[in-house]
């Protein structure tokens, strides 16, 4: 090859690179522009306004979450539900007024009236000892008065650590709950006297022992006759103080519980045994019945309980 021909190559090969870059560089210049430039742009479109995005920030406002309800306030809202107004009788005890149910008498003699607390916490209608006496008794000659309970009063038991300030607390709260059951029970029988008859008070679980007290210690009239159905208070204390009350007390007691028993009623079943003998209290009677569920009374054995201790006393 000669030597201009090899010059001329060399001329060709350098002409052609140098045309390349000048085409190729700008084109890369400006792609790499806009690729620096579109980072900095904002987005100032919406989430909500851009199609198919689901990506949606909602800020929602905090439920309002409302105290429940009370108790008892409860219980008669269901009463006055499920029960018609002629089967509710309301009272007042003081400023305060109260649920009763009241069944008259359906057979040919009058015997006399009949009136059923439940323990705290229940309702009228819950207890199946109390429901089946409010249902039987009227055709056996008793008009029935059943109560709805108060509640169990706030702060019983106390939770104090040393026990003096927890009995000190529980005497203090359980006086309050006592008042307000006197105004009760004295508009009730302020009712009783409607009808012809004895009285006879028929008390489940704490509300028995508190009712036996105010009876005891002239509070309230004793009535012709009582019935406890598993007396018992939260404490041992307590049942111990109560016991001795009732056993100096002159008015006539059934004291019935079961076999099958929460260990705080029985316990107190027995306290109340022991010092009722050891003050030989008459008219003193206390039954244990035989049962398959705690909490659950036979009823035929109940009320042939009932009606023979009645019988014995003289009624």
């Amino acid at each position: 090859m000669s030597f201009r021909v090899l010059v001329s190559l060399i001329i060709f090969c350098l002409f052609s690179s140098s045309t390349v870059n000048s085409y190729a560089l700008p084109y890369q210049e400006e792609n790499t522009t806009k690729k620096q430039q579109e980072p900095e742009q904002k987005d100032t479109t919406k989430a909500e306004d851009k199609p198919g995005d689901t990506t949606k920030i909602v800020i929602k406002k905090r439920p309002e979450i409302l105290a429940p309800i009370n108790s008892l306030q409860q219980q008669e809202q269901d009463l006055t539900h499920y029960l018609t107004a002629d089967e509710i009788t309301p009272m007042l005890a003081g400023a305060q007024d109260f649920i009763t149910l009241i069944n008259e008498n359906t057979a040919s003699n009058q015997k006399g009236v009949m009136i059923l607390l439940p323990d705290w916490g229940m309702t009228a209608i819950s207890s199946n000892a109390l429901n089946y006496l409010q249902t039987i008794l009227p055709t056996q000659g008793w008009t029935t008065i059943t109560i709805q309970p108060p509640s169990r009063p706030l702060g019983y038991p106390s939770r104090a650590l040393k026990l003096s300030m927890q009995l000190e607390e529980d005497d203090k709260t359980l006086l309050a709950h006592q008042e307000y059951l006197t105004a009760m029970m004295t508009a009730v029988m302020n009712k009783a006297k409607d009808y012809p008859g004895i009285f006879v008070v028929v008390s489940q679980g704490s509300h028995a022992i508190l009712l036996a007290n105010l009876y005891s210690t002239g509070k309230l009239k004793s009535p012709s006759a009582m019935v406890m159905l598993s007396g018992y208070m939260n404490t041992a204390a307590e049942s111990l103080s109560f016991a001795k009350i009732l056993a100096s007390s002159e008015f006539p007691v059934l004291d019935i519980y079961l076999s099958k028993e929460q260990q705080l009623a029985t316990s107190a079943a027995l306290i109340r045994k022991a010092q009722a003998t050891k003050e030989m209290k008459v008219y003193y009677r206390q039954t244990q019945l035989h049962n398959n569920q705690i909490g659950y009374y036979p009823e035929k054995a109940l009320l042939r309980s009932i009606n023979g201790w009645l019988k014995s006393i003289g009624w």
